[in-house]
């Protein structure tokens, strides 16, 4: 492992899509990416401290804290042209790490995908987990597909992974989002069945760019990926400008009224 990453960046020019993983889980969510999306970009996952290949580190509660800490492991891997990826939590970690780069003065990603993340002025459930029970927060883990049977079978388990997912959401319960919206591309990705998330909330996104916007509605859960992986594939392939593997059925990739600035979007790679 090279710091947060699983792996080294690949040393072509190839787009490189960071991928950050959702709340209690980790960069494994991203396990099979690499087969969907092929070798026209280089897929690399960002690993939270306190699970898999870094569980002997603390994990971080502050997304500030976390942000400086990603920022100085990712260091140079940073370069142009690169975009993020974010599920759930790791929607938020990538806006928020957007947000310091841009006032770093940093090379900007070409564009921040945000998964499964009503816009950050509409987390509402982020704000009731500090509170929760632990019967309450695995009953909500269970509820959009967070825990699996297998886990539930073993208290300690159980225990761990409700204690590593209250922590990642304490990261976002401390965010506040800056008075600057970023000036790079944002496509926010929604499933049409979350429990967590109305359509309205995501599409709430386009406040936060000052760059192309555009909300595409998956079929499925808060986890569409695992739902429907030909549909949303489809549609990540085509944001990211790369060549259609396979067929989608019509209108799994919409652009909603919304409030969405543009219709036409770009290709996220630039060649």
């Amino acid at each position: 492992m090279t710091g947060c990453l699983t792996r080294a960046p690949a040393p072509d020019r190839r787009l490189r899509l960071f991928c950050l993983h959702h709340a209690g889980g980790a960069a494994s969510a991203y396990a099979d990416w690499a087969g969907a999306l092929g070798d026209e970009v280089d897929l690399l996952p960002i690993q939270l401290p306190g699970r898999e290949g870094r569980i002997g580190e603390p994990r971080l509660r502050r997304m500030d804290t976390l942000v400086a800490q990603l920022i100085a492991e990712l260091g140079g891997d940073l370069r142009p042209p690169y975009a993020f990826y974010g599920h759930s939590m790791g929607a938020l970690v990538a806006y928020a790490l957007t947000e310091a780069l841009h006032a770093r003065g940093r090379a900007l990603p070409e564009a921040v995908l945000v998964g499964a993340y009503p816009a950050p002025d509409q987390h509402r459930f982020i704000r009731e987990v500090p509170d929760m029970s632990p019967e309450d927060l695995t009953r909500l883990l269970r509820r959009i597909g967070g825990m699996s049977e297998l886990v539930l079978r073993y208290p300690a388990w159980r225990d761990a992974a409700t204690g590593l997912t209250r922590d990642d959401l304490l990261v976002c319960h401390s965010y506040t989002p800056g008075p600057v919206p970023i000036p790079c591309d944002l496509h926010a990705f929604a499933g049409d069945s979350d429990p967590l998330m109305a359509l309205a909330e995501a599409a709430g996104w386009v406040r936060y760019t000052d760059g192309r916007f555009r909300l595409h509605r998956v079929p499925g859960g808060h986890f569409f990926v695992r739902d429907a992986p030909a549909e949303f594939f489809a549609i990540l392939r085509a944001v990211l400008g790369l060549r259609p593997r396979t067929a989608v059925r019509s209108g799994a990739a919409v652009a909603a009224g919304l409030g969405a600035r543009s219709d036409a979007v770009a290709p996220v790679h630039r060649v």
